[in-house]
């Protein structure tokens, strides 16, 4: 038994370095320099001076309550658009249509492009002000004022970032959606029409509670892919399109000021992971659906 056990840790000991050097390190050092006065990134444990709590008071006084409000704008408005549609497209590629394989990719493939290049998509050939898609069309159908609007306008820029998101995000959950429903028994939906049931019927009565672990499960990873919002909030830049993680790397770095506050930008950090944690923990409260697991 022990030869057995020494070859699976010799094997699982690469990962478990890994975990340690690349997730648990950081993540503790985080922490710790969260209560600490720090100059710089490559600054020693010996140069740090505890200031306690002081890091976290000090957050009051920066501009990340307003980033944590653009995210959660960001969480609520693009979760419900994204969710709504990502359902809706579910539906309807599993309803039998034809080229199914096709519009799938089609919808996924936004998400595998880096969302720095999406951004300057958007911004460059849809939103441009002077040759962008939207301004030829609207211009083409004598919408005027839809023409003019300025999509790239800082008072505008919020509404255009959540635009490129949710059209970078939402082939993810379509397909996680699809394969929710695909799972269902199709007996169920039999009986149903049988029974005389109309499709709308059908999806409240048995698609929705069917799927409703995989719906909580999706709360939470589209927590986690909020908070890590980073690459769209550089490209639509605007005092309303500051994520926590640009707040973050702002005041870690010193982009706007020159002056680095590695302490505070941790003591940001550590609130943005207990929210993610939160999140979960509440995720996980929400009662599952014992009947079939999806």
């Amino acid at each position: 038994m022990r030869p057995k056990k020494s070859t699976m840790l010799l094997f699982i000991a690469p990962a478990i370095i890994l975990f340690l050097v690349f997730f648990c390190y950081p993540m503790l050092r985080t922490l710790a320099m969260s209560f600490f006065e720090v100059k710089s990134m490559s600054s020693s444990v010996s140069e740090w001076s505890f200031n306690g709590i002081q890091n976290f008071k000090a957050l009051n006084a920066t501009s990340f309550p307003d980033s944590l409000g653009m995210l959660l704008r960001v969480w609520l408005i693009c979760g419900v658009v994204i969710f709504a549609f990502a359902l809706f497209f579910a539906v309807m590629l599993t309803s039998g249509i034809k080229l199914k394989g096709f519009f799938r990719s089609m919808l996924y493939l936004p998400n595998v492009i880096p969302q720095i290049a999406v951004g300057y998509m958007w911004t460059l050939y849809v939103f441009s002000a002077r040759f962008g898609l939207l301004k030829k069309f609207f211009s083409a159908i004598g919408w005027t004022a839809m023409a003019e609007f300025g999509w790239t306008n800082p008072d505008h820029m919020f509404l255009s970032m959540c635009i490129a998101y949710i059209f970078s995000n939402m082939g993810y959950f379509v397909l996680m959606y699809m394969a929710a429903i695909e799972s269902i028994p199709k007996s169920l939906y039999e009986a149903a029409t049988i029974d005389g049931a109309a499709s709308f019927a059908q999806f409240r009565s048995i698609t929705l509670p069917m799927i409703r672990n995989t719906l909580v499960s999706s709360i939470t990873i589209w927590t986690t892919r909020v908070c890590a919002f980073f690459a769209l909030s550089r490209v639509f830049a605007a005092a309303s399109t500051v994520s926590p993680l640009m707040f973050i790397y702002n005041v870690v770095f010193g982009s706007e000021s020159g002056r680095t506050a590695v302490g505070v930008g941790a003591a940001a950090a550590v609130v943005l992971t207990l929210i993610v944690v939160g999140v979960f923990l509440l995720s996980n409260l929400i009662p599952k659906n014992q009947d079939v697991e999806v």
